[in-house]
Order: C-alpha cells, then structure tokens, then sequence
C-alpha cells in the first residue's frame, strides 16, 4: 500500500527517478511506477475554480503539492499546462477561450476549463506566399489572426526591406513609429513580465517537490508537425481536405516544421537537465481522423523524424496516442524496434494488453485507466482493472500506470486514490 515512507526526500527522490527510468529502459523495477498527468483535479478537491486556477499560479502549485503528495506518485504532473489568464489577455489571444478572460467574445464560466478555438488561420491559397517568406508571413498574418493585440505586425516590413541597409535603415524606423507598433510593445512587455513570472512558479514548483522527495513527470514539449499545422494553422478542416487537394504542399510545410519542434524541445528541457522526458500530445492521427495510408504518407513520417531527433539528443520521447490507435500498431511496432528502450508510448483508447504483446519488448507502455471508471467507477472497479492491466502488461518491465487521458477533473477522490493503492498493492517485482 502507498503508505507514508520514513526514508529521506533525496532517498526517495532517487528511487523514484530510477525506477522510472529503469522501466523506460525495459527492465523490472522494484515496482511498476505509477505516474498521472492532469490538469485541474487537484484544483477541484479544494475548490479552487479554474479561473483562479489559471490567476493565481502560486495557488495552483500550492493546491498540486497538497493533493497530489500524500499518494506517493513516482512522476509528478507537469503545473505549466495550465496557462497564465493575464497573458493571454495581454496578447488579446482569440485561439482560446478560457474562464476569466478578459475579452468577453473568449470568456467562460469561472468553472468551465479553457478551450481551444479551432480555426483557418492560414487559407488554402496562401501556402506559396507562405514558402517564399515563412518568417515573414507569420508575423504579418498568423500572429494577428491569433491576437488582436498584435495587429501591428501586419505592417511588417517585407523580405526585400531586409535585403540592404539602406532598406533597413528606412523600414524599421518607419514600422517603429507606426500606431499599432506602440500597441506591440506595450503588450508585450506586460506578457514578457507575467511569461517570467509563469515560468518562476513552475520552477520553484519543481524544487519544492524536489525537497520532499518527487521527481517531476516531464520537462519539454514537442509536437507531431502535422497537429502543428492542423492545430495552429490551416484547422483541423482545412488540413483534411488538403490531404486530397493539396497534398505536396501539406507535406512540404509539415517536412519544414519538424527541426522546430526538436530544437524548441531541446532548449526547454536544457532548463530541467535532470529530466528527460518529452510530451508529445497527438491530436489528428488516430483511427477516427484519417486511413491507415494516410497516417503513414502525411502523419507518421514527421513524427518519427522529431522523435528520431530528440532521441539523438538523449532525450525521451512520450507520443501521447490521444484516442484510439488499434489500426496503428504496427508502424509504432516498427519505430520502436529501431530505437529500443528509449522511448514510451502513452495509450488513451488503444488496447493497450494487445499493444504489449506487439512492442512491449522494445518500447515503455504507459495508461491506460479510463477516465470515466474514474468519474463514475467505485475504487474496486479501479483495483480490478489496474491488476488486470499490471498481469498483462507489467512482465518485464516497460508499463507506468497512468490514466487514457491523465485523471481527468471530475474524478472521485476514492477512486484516485484506490488507483494509486492498486499500484502499491499488485505493481511489486521483487520484495
């Protein structure tokens, strides 16, 4: 049982670190590790609302410390995917919705957690203007499509200002006194103020959990170049049907955002050295959005170059499958065969028993507890079908227990816990 532990924090701190990354590396612990990702549940339990909850980031940390340390969690969830309201505010973001926005068009319910506004942001017919000046069609189009108040960078100088000093010499003071440039500063300024101050609480979030004994569950961020593409700018729509009207122009701009995401990936995780593992949330490739054939001419070889590309960096790859991806296995069988021990595959709907006996000899297995057995379940539910997961999957090592989607925020408190017990009470190698 996950009962409290007399050991030292720096004790204990080792033995969770090394029992993750001994499962990671496919081989037997002394136990399996038990891991959950999460946004808002702890905020929950204290009845914290989630318009504090993305206000008040020292709050947030706070109420993830209290409810979150007494179940002797292996991994700790990462604070910064909550993000900060006033931010968002500042920039005039309007690819969100979230409680407490300033902006009434964005705001919800002080309780309703933010959501993302899917959108066209780059037209179909603007992929060759994109190719001739990536940089600079990004700033006069994306970034003030994506917030109101940066609409001064519409004015941006073009590329042939740039191709002479005495272009730059007139441009760049031109563009400085423009009216919407002003509006640019002074936003950016007050974000820059509250971005550090975000990243502080998360820093000194880490340490605090440090000292009491708890390594914390990921420190980068990268993604699959077509959700990129999906996500941000042609829409979840538009990248469909480009898929069948235009698709070397799709698979050319994904091609070009894959060194992104590994460099992007590389510098945040310079700032948590100890931790190596990447999260990598994939939105548009399972079973439901796209063929079997499309997965593997537009979605899958991107991906792989980025996790091929962390994994040179000594760096962890964690694709979470979001969704089912029980038409997928082999071609996951396939990478993960090149690249054994270096990598976990987080399962949400995928029949995760049938994914061990694929690749379970070559990559970590990690999920897969539903979220709704843990919003309607009772805690025996829960310990049924933890041994049940553990018995197939746990041999040899190579599973960490999390829930499909983390623990979503709705979940029964009993039920939570009774997962973490489950862990404690079927998850032992050796005693």
């Amino acid at each position: 049982m996950n009962i409290t532990s007399e050991k030292k924090p720096r004790q204990l701190f080792k033995e969770r670190y090394e029992r993750v990354m001994t499962t990671i590396s496919l081989k037997e612990p002394d136990r399996v590790p038990i891991a959950p990702n999460m946004m808002f549940y702890p905020l929950v339990q204290l009845g914290i609302s989630k318009k504090d909850a993305m206000y008040d980031l020292e709050k947030t940390a706070q109420a993830f410390i209290k409810v979150l340390t007494p179940l002797n969690f292996d991994l700790m969830p990462f604070l910064l995917a909550i993000y900060p309201g006033q931010m968002l505010d500042l920039l005039g973001n309007t690819m969100f919705k979230w409680p407490g926005a300033a902006d009434e068009a964005q705001r919800l319910d002080d309780n309703i957690p933010f959501q993302f506004v899917e959108g066209e942001y780059m037209k179909a017919d603007e992929y060759e203007e994109f190719f001739a000046d990536p940089t600079g069609f990004l700033l006069r189009k994306i970034v003030p499509r994506q917030n109101t108040s940066l609409q001064g960078f519409s004015e941006f100088p073009k590329f042939h200002n740039f191709t002479s000093g005495l272009g730059i010499m007139f441009s760049l003071p031109i563009f400085n006194a423009m009216p919407g440039t002003k509006k640019i500063r002074d936003s950016l300024n007050k974000a820059s103020e509250y971005f550090f101050k975000y990243m502080s609480v998360g820093t000194k979030y880490e340490k605090d959990l440090k000292k009491l004994g708890f390594p914390i569950g990921m420190s980068g961020l990268a993604m699959a170049p077509f959700d990129v593409v999906s996500d941000g700018l042609r829409g979840m729509r538009g990248s469909m049907l480009d898929m069948y009207r235009k698709p070397e122009e799709l698979k050319k701009l994904v091609a070009m955002l894959v060194e992104g995401q590994i460099e992007t990936a590389v510098n945040a995780v310079q700032m948590t050295p100890k931790n190596k593992i990447v999260f990598m949330p994939l939105h548009r490739g399972a079973d439901g959005f796209m063929s079997l054939r499309q997965f593997e001419e537009f979605y899958w070889p991107t991906l792989t170059k980025v996790m091929e590309g962390l994994i040179k960096n000594g760096l962890i790859p964690a694709p979470f499958f979001e969704g089912g991806y029980n038409d997928r296995l082999e071609p996951l069988k396939e990478f993960a065969k090149k690249h054994k021990g270096k990598l976990i595959y987080w399962f949400d709907k995928t029949d995760i028993i049938k994914a061990k006996e694929i690749f379970g000899d070559y990559a970590c297995i990690r999920g897969n507890i539903p979220g709704s057995m843990l919003i309607v379940g009772n805690p025996q539910q829960i310990d049924d079908y933890i041994k049940k997961i553990i018995e197939g999957c746990g041999e040899g090592g190579g599973l960490i227990i999390d829930g499909g989607n983390g623990i979503p925020d709705e979940s029964k408190p009993e039920n939570v816990k009774a997962m973490a017990d489950a862990v404690f009470k079927h998850g032992v190698y050796r005693k």
